[in-house]
């Protein structure tokens, strides 16, 4: 099994434990009339979750599988609100999975978790009604692979869905002399600026093996394995507002940068996001039949 771990999910362990942090590990969702509010992060990841819920359009006595469950923020939701569900979460970190064995099945549900790999999914074909990815599949060693087993895990007219953050690498703008197909050399600007964006990345959200996946291969893959073609919706703009209680007004970086590889890679995420030159994409796709 992959146990390559974010590095960041330390912070995320260590914060839950002091009870700083709540079981979601996910952007919040800012309606437009809420952008300027005084929401904070929880109550917009409340919303988000409430609307993945509202399109998943779930219904009693289903089986529904979180992939990427984190500690479980999506399934105790769901165990809330929802009667008589077969409930898994599946993560590959035993120490999220341990945190999430808290959670006491409510309203006459089932409630288990697994621990194993996204892309090797330890269930039998045809086994749930929704499964659920939610900002996790750029961590996975293949989205295709992924897709392909989530498509063999759902029944037949089961509905996946999904939260993805893509990189726009058509909107980095270079001189008309800056070659990326000549190797590693100085003068390869394009070449350059996206490793160095992947390497701050890295630095706290490794494993992130494809950052410059693109929109057209994810809706190419999804009707390859066998889904219908993905109904997206763009969230980015809904989501941006998540990183001011995040990134840490304590530690300006001025003109310097930070010696932190935390919030070094944390800001340029951020950057990224209110730049728009990532897409933070909603999408649900279902089996055929």
């Amino acid at each position: 099994m992959d146990t390559d771990l974010p590095p960041y999910f330390e912070n995320v362990l260590d914060s839950y434990e002091r009870g700083t942090h709540n079981r979601c590990v996910h952007l919040g969702y800012y309606a437009p009339n809420t952008l300027s509010s005084n929401w904070t992060l929880q109550e917009a990841q409340e919303e988000f979750d409430d609307r993945l819920l509202s399109e998943a359009a779930l219904s009693p006595a289903q089986k529904v599988l979180d992939v990427g469950c984190g500690l479980g923020g999506l399934v105790d939701r769901i165990n809330s609100k929802y009667n008589r569900m077969n409930i898994v979460g599946l993560s590959n970190d035993p120490r999220q999975l341990e945190i999430c064995n808290s959670i006491r099945p409510k309203n006459h549900n089932s409630v288990a978790w697994v621990e194993a790999d996204a892309c090797f999914l330890p269930f039998p074909s045809a086994s749930f009604d929704r499964v659920f990815c939610i900002e996790a599949a750029f961590h996975f060693g293949s989205r295709r692979r992924f897709y392909t087993e989530a498509q063999r895990v759902l029944k037949p007219g089961g509905l996946l869905i999904c939260t993805d953050i893509i990189l726009r690498e058509s909107s980095f703008q270079f001189p008309n002399n800056a070659r990326c197909d000549s190797g590693p050399q100085a003068n390869d600007i394009e070449a350059f600026t996206k490793r160095s964006i992947h390497s701050l990345l890295l630095s706290a959200f490794a494993p992130w093996p494809d950052p410059w996946y693109s929109m057209a291969s994810m809706q190419n893959e999804i009707i390859e394995v066998g889904l219908t073609a993905p109904q997206i919706q763009d969230w980015t703009l809904q989501t941006s507002p998540s990183y001011q209680g995040m990134v840490s007004q304590s530690k300006p970086q001025g003109h310097h940068g930070t010696r932190d590889p935390m919030l070094a890679a944390l800001s340029t995420l951020q950057f990224l996001h209110l730049n728009q030159l990532l897409q933070y994409v909603y999408f649900t796709c279902v089996k055929n039949y």
